[in-house]
């Protein structure tokens, strides 16, 4: 698990885009060499990835949305963050 600075402000590389898949109706991830279906709980992730919001925004936004402990909640929003970063589809701004 990589280890952001909490005031890190991700945001979806030039491009990707996220969607809703006509089809399906599932949220997706499209870029140049695929597609990633993103499960409720990554969507809800990624959709906060704007560049602005920082890291600590989005887990406090989680939480509160969700009622879910915030250390629980950080780690799995980290361990998105991270899995899009390594397929290079996610930016960080500082």
């Amino acid at each position: 698990m990589s280890d952001f600075p909490p005031r890190v402000r991700p945001q979806l590389a030039s491009h990707v885009r996220l969607k809703i898949d006509p089809v399906t109706n599932e949220p997706v991830l499209l870029f140049p060499e695929g597609l990633l279906v993103l499960n409720h709980t990554a969507h809800e992730i990624v959709s906060r990835c704007n560049g602005q919001n920082t890291l600590e925004e989005i887990v406090g936004q989680l939480a509160t949305e969700f009622a879910a402990d915030e250390a629980t909640l950080r780690a799995d929003v980290i361990e998105n963050l991270t899995e899009l970063q390594q397929r290079n589809l996610l930016l960080f701004k500082t």
